[in-house]
């Protein structure tokens, strides 16, 4: 109770005491001629006027944190648990208001991120040195002309990479960097963007990691106590793209993207006092290709068709496992294809509806005898409309998702064909009050995953596993108002949330990283609130300042059976309080940083509920100097960071231990 008190305090005190400095304008001579220049930029959307709760990180905001990966950042938004097992290799996913990672959607650049083995994204595969944006939606994403599949999840992460930005058009871009920091850590990265035509813009970018993950760990039951360095936490990774973006005379366009991943890391183990042996090790090769054509057709209807093949390839070592082949050398192979056609219509001046239709066929082989090897064939039909007039939103959907699996060994799941409604309404007081009002109500349905119920090595998964059913409820209010003083805009939001869900599927790991647990837990029930504040401000020509804060306080207890001794026991790593903060300051071309994020206890097993299962919360405070430094035509960034300044020791998951205080130097070079 301290500590969440301690930092509610903190956070409190982030929103009075910031000062620092704008950048300053260069004084130019009056008598120069100068060329003509066109300056194009996006302008950051204000998230906070939407029907449902919707956060933004910009790409300011993202190089304002010293995060490795799309994973470290999607920690700042609020309602959001990145499941994170220690270093920059370790897999970070992501479960949002405790419906679980595969209950989440990931979108790269409007397409479908999937992965039908798992059916959790690793965040850790995506860099955040290339992106424009990251944007996480309950409930829908609101543009009305997606791809159906986009409606199928609780919530929904939208990476969107700057390939496509309108300014890439109007001039040759490139960029390149590095960053070295603690443990080994090498980060090189580089980026060009070409355009070939006025219409027509090829780009191609990549970064490679080199981490030897050996961080100092301190382990201890409160008896005895075990100090070392963390092993077989190495990585090696390299991730790049190549796009291509064609304009036509009609303005519809045509967006292309390959995008290639590759690692080979250490699984660590568990912490076991005087036995952490760890010799497992993952090696992955994923692919994938995606085409989206958007056009015009008239003054009232916009067509959409997208298109994308993907192969994934994970390799599991485990030379110390007990079998006749001396151990494991698991490979696995996942493909999909996948189609989507969607079609909106303006329907007079306040309707605006769509439909959508997407097909996915996915299959998974692997090297093990008798492997079941699942094919499933997934459907989804969506129709939505959008209305809006004076001071009302109304939002609603209608999912249709038909899922059919096929397996060569073994018997496959049933059959499923389920109807999923969402909607959401939103009123503002007055056309020019800063408050407005919203709700919305989602049902959602998914499928045990391909390793749910087809993985061979683990005795608890059962192949009957149910499906799981969730409903939201949601009740928030925002205020959102520009200023002309010292503080220039303040826009906070506070939603109040209720989701039961029915057969919630709970995976933990067991014996290392690669193989884990699953049941189905009768119902749980999960309330919170959901807080999240921006505000910004100049105190002088030369100098502004900025705050974000995001915090969630909730509760998640498994109600299945009142007479069971595990009635209302905390489903595992759901915290009751978590929270980060955000402030910058910027003095002409430097710029000051400072983060925290806090989580309060969890529970490390479902069911119990005593002090011997309890991982104690955690704090971690970020700081960071960086400076921009003008070269003729090329702008040099230098930026400085310390991560975990205090030191703080802790598990985000039981017996993986995070690193405690690392640095981070970084110099980029490009010719904006």
């Amino acid at each position: 109770m301290r500590r969440t008190i301690c930092n509610g305090l903190l956070i409190a005190f982030l929103f009075v005491f910031v000062s620092s400095v704008a950048i300053a304008q260069t004084v130019l001579d009056s008598n120069a001629v100068l060329k003509k220049i066109t300056v194009t930029s996006n302008k950051k959307q204000n998230v906070f006027t939407k029907p449902v709760p919707v956060q933004l990180l910009n790409q300011q905001t993202l190089q304002q944190l010293n995060s490795y990966s799309v994973g470290d950042a999607a920690q700042y938004f609020s309602g959001v648990l990145i499941k994170d097992y220690g270093g920059i290799g370790g897999l970070k996913t992501i479960s949002v208001r405790s419906l679980g990672a595969s209950n989440t959607g990931v979108l790269y650049d409007g397409i479908p991120v999937a992965d039908a083995q798992s059916g959790q994204i690793d965040l850790s595969k995506f860099s955040s040195t290339f992106v424009q944006s990251l944007e996480l939606d309950l409930a829908n994403p609101q543009q009305i002309l997606l791809p159906a599949r986009a409606y199928a999840s609780a919530a929904v992460l939208s990476i969107t990479s700057n390939t496509f930005m309108p300014v890439n058009f109007t001039q040759k871009k490139w960029q390149i960097g590095v960053n070295q920091g603690s443990f080994g850590l090498w980060q090189p990265s580089a980026g060009i963007y070409l355009p070939v035509t006025k219409s027509f813009i090829v780009s191609a970018n990549g970064e490679a990691t080199w981490d030897k993950g050996d961080y100092p760990y301190n382990f201890n039951n409160g008896i005895i106590s075990q100090n070392g360095n963390r092993i077989n936490s190495d990585i090696t990774s390299f991730q790049g793209e190549l796009n291509a973006i064609k304009q036509f005379a009609d303005s519809s366009t045509l967006r292309t993207k390959v995008w290639g991943y590759s690692s080979d890391r250490g699984l660590p183990g568990a912490l076991i006092f005087f036995n952490s042996i760890s010799v497992q090790r993952l090696t992955d090769n994923d692919f994938f290709a995606q085409s989206c054509y958007q056009a015009k057709l008239n003054s009232t209807m916009s067509l959409l068709l997208s298109a994308k093949y993907s192969n994934l390839f994970t390799r599991y070592q485990d030379p110390n496992f007990h079998n006749n082949a001396g151990g494991l050398d698991d490979r696995y192979t996942q493909q999909e294809g996948y189609l989507s056609a969607a079609l909106s219509k303006k329907i007079g001046k306040y309707i605006t509806a769509s439909i959508a239709s997407d097909a996915a066929l996915t299959n998974l082989v692997a090297n093990i005898k008798n492997f079941p090897a699942p094919t499933r064939i997934n459907l989804w039909n969506n129709v939505a409309i959008q209305f809006a007039r004076s001071l009302w939103q109304i939002n609603a959907s209608l999912l249709n998702t038909n899922i059919n699996d096929k397996t060569e060994v073994g018997p496959s799941l049933q059959n499923r064909n389920e109807l999923t409604p969402t909607i959401a309404v939103s009123y503002k007081l007055a056309p020019s009050s800063p408050f407005l009002l919203r709700t919305f109500y989602k049902k959602i349905f998914r499928m045990p995953t391909f390793n749910d119920v087809y993985y061979n090595y683990i005795s608890s998964i059962d192949p009957k596993l149910k499906p799981e059913y969730s409903d939201q409820y949601d009740l928030g209010a925002i205020y959102s108002k520009n200023y002309n003083a010292t503080i220039k805009q303040v826009n906070i939001s506070i939603d109040g949330y209720y989701n039961t869900v029915k057969d919630k599927i709970i995976a933990v790991p067991s014996t290392n990283l690669f193989m884990w647990s699953v049941t189905n837990i009768g119902k749980v029930d999960v309330a919170g609130i959901d807080l999240t504040a921006e505000i910004n401000g100049v105190l002088s020509p030369t100098i502004n300042w900025s705050v974000r804060i995001a915090y969630t306080l909730q509760r998640a207890e498994d109600v299945t059976d009142p007479t069971s001794g595990q009635y209302k026991d905390q489903i595992p790593y759901t915290p009751n309080n978590s929270g980060s903060g955000i402030v910058t300051l910027n003095y002409k071309k430097w710029e000051l940083g400072y983060n925290i994020l806090f989580s309060d206890y969890r529970y490390a097993l479902e069911g119990d509920d005593d002090p011997s299962n309890k991982l104690p919360g955690w704090t971690t405070h970020d700081v960071f100097v960086s400076r921009s430094i003008q070269i003729r035509k090329i702008e040099a960034n230098i930026k400085v960071g310390v991560n975990n300044i205090f030191d703080a020791r802790y598990d985000v998951v039981a017996f993986y231990p995070m690193p405690g205080r690392s640095y981070k130097i970084g110099i980029v070079f490009n010719n904006l």
